[in-house]
């Protein structure tokens, strides 16, 4: 037959307070790392060049120059088209002049051949970043077309990833692409 032994584990109280000392100890280092790594991941998004939230009045001026400038060259009248081409080279810089050309040669034939007037408005503008002189903008508008020959009116949305570049000054449009 065998033997039992009691082998019940008591710990002095000594020896509890301080199982609970270091377990407390472990849990506020834990917090305090966590938090020192947040910190530091806030501290460098706010030394971010971005300044799109930051900063409103250059975020204002960037829409308000691109919003101005989309207008201009996406809204046109079959009998005037002359003047959305001067537009165009006033507004457009680098790879957008040839995707703007490319796209409105087809545009501007077809103006013609069917007494087409469009005005595009913008439904909203999202800058997604603003650093120095160039930024990204995503860029919501609505074309309304009429033919003129016809009648016929019809409305069509659509949206735009553009870079934008301020040369001189001003913000122009260096690159767009059509989402």
């Amino acid at each position: 037959m065998g033997t039992t032994e009691n082998t019940e584990n008591t710990e002095s109280p000594a020896g509890g307070r301080r199982a609970t000392l270091i377990a407390l100890l472990t849990a506020v280092i834990v917090l305090a790392t966590g938090f020192a790594v947040w910190s530091a991941v806030r501290a460098n998004a706010l030394r971010s060049p971005n300044v799109a939230l930051a900063d409103q009045a250059a975020t204002a001026e960037l829409t308000d120059q691109v919003g101005a400038g989309v207008r201009a060259i996406f809204s046109y009248d079959y009998g005037n088209l002359a003047r959305t081409e001067r537009a165009a080279e006033g507004v457009l810089v680098d790879k957008a002049v040839a995707q703007y050309r490319e796209g409105f040669g087809a545009a501007k034939q077809q103006a013609e051949e069917q007494k087409l007037v469009r005005s595009t408005t913008i439904r909203g503008i999202g800058v997604r970043e603003l650093v120095g002189d160039r930024a990204r903008l995503l860029v919501f508008l609505d074309q309304q077309t009429l033919r003129t020959g016809e009648n016929q009116q019809s409305s069509a949305g659509a949206q735009l990833d553009i870079t934008a570049k301020r040369v001189g000054g001003s913000w122009k449009i260096a690159e767009m692409l059509a989402l």
